[in-house]
């Protein structure tokens, strides 16, 4: 009997065990990161802009009192890293909000409308893709200075959403043109009601790897503002500011350069495993 029953459910036994998925190193970095600038206010040992000694602790070596040092103006390095994260994850994501919300809106439009109609909303976001980015960020950056948060975010995300209307249009263009969305605009379904209902929902993916890949994108370019002085105003902390801060005392204090740049680094690349890995079949 026992050989029976064990001949039978053989090929059960024979399955491997299921076991749970592995993580990959860098989202689990990257979901550290992301937690630890969220917990800021609570996990941070100072306050990121207490000058605790501008004599006896500028620039001091990391110890047991301040776990990665201080800066060139006696502050605890890590608290300003976790709450420089806050800053420049919240500009970085808010930017990727806003420029994916006007690529959906455009490129949307311009796949729903005719031929001629849509090829003309492409040739102006052709054109405003041609504009060099760095140069009218800059000029912008010159026209407001020390700007906010939101400000920041939203001047980044306007000069990006055109090359994410190019990735978003055709795909939306494909989708219109499937069976399931005819058919509802042969039941007499409003536009509208067809882009939202029919059509968005089988664009998420893209949306989503795109938006990663912005993502990643926005973040080494806050940074870069915040280094030039364009971006928030001091003594907020971000990525860019403390790099800035660090870069003078290479020599001396190398640690205050070298923590905000290998944060910036594993942010950008986990984000961008993020974004190989939503767009992989």
């Amino acid at each position: 009997m026992s050989l029976v029953l064990r001949s039978r459910y053989a090929p059960l036994l024979a399955r491997p065990q299921w076991r749970p998925p592995r993580l990959p190193l860098s989202t689990a970095l990257l979901a550290l990161i992301v937690l630890s600038a969220l917990a800021a206010p609570w996990i941070a040992p100072y306050d990121p802009a207490q000058q605790l000694d501008i004599v006896a602790l500028k620039n001091a070596p990391p110890s047991a009192a301040h776990l990665l040092g201080t800066d060139p103006y006696s502050r605890d390095l890590l608290s300003r890293l976790l709450h420089g994260g806050r800053v420049s994850l919240a500009v970085s994501g808010l930017a990727t909000v806003v420029a994916a919300l006007l690529a959906m809106l455009w490129g949307g439009v311009a796949a729903s409308s005719g031929p001629v109609v849509g090829g003309l909303l492409m040739d102006v976001a052709d054109a405003l893709r041609a504009i060099p980015r760095k140069l009218l960020l800059l000029a912008i950056m010159l026209v407001v200075p020390h700007p906010t948060v939101p400000t920041l975010a939203l001047l980044l995300g306007a000069g990006r959403w055109p090359a994410l209307a190019q990735v978003l249009a055709p795909d939306a263009r494909a989708v219109r043109a499937r069976e399931f969305v005819r058919a509802a605009e042969a039941l007499g379904v409003p536009p509208r009601r067809r882009l939202v209902r029919h059509v968005a929902p089988h664009l998420t993916r893209v949306v989503g790897a795109a938006s990663a890949t912005l993502l990643a994108d926005l973040l080494a370019v806050e940074a870069g503002v915040s280094f030039l002085g364009l971006g928030v105003r001091p003594p907020t902390p971000s990525w860019g500011t403390i790099l800035q801060d660090g870069v003078a005392y290479l020599g001396s204090a190398w640690w205050v350069a070298l923590a905000p740049a290998l944060l910036l680094v594993l942010t950008v690349l986990g984000v961008a495993r993020l974004a190989d890995r939503l767009t992989a079949p």
